[in-house]
């Protein structure tokens, strides 16, 4: 019998994918809001989600709280 015990550690490279564990963030957006971000993305030309995680990413590098290779590791495709 296997018993799988999940933490952090299902995240790293040793783990094979279908072993890692998928976190998601969700939020809700009002109408009027979310309106204004596909503007800007279709301007942009890319998904919402994807201007949702560069914004994001761009935010937590202008504060600081990740550089060099947690940089590269924080993937925007």
């Amino acid at each position: 019998m296997e018993i799988n015990n999940f933490n952090e550690d299902t995240n790293t490279p040793d783990v094979p994918k279908s072993k890692q564990l998928v976190q998601m963030l969700s939020f809700r957006v009002v109408p009027a809001y979310f309106r204004e971000i596909e503007k800007v993305a279709t301007k942009k030309n890319v998904s919402v989600s994807k201007l949702i995680r560069t914004y994001i990413k761009e935010g937590m590098k202008q504060d600081n709280e990740i550089s060099g290779k947690e940089n590269s590791d924080f993937r925007v495709e």
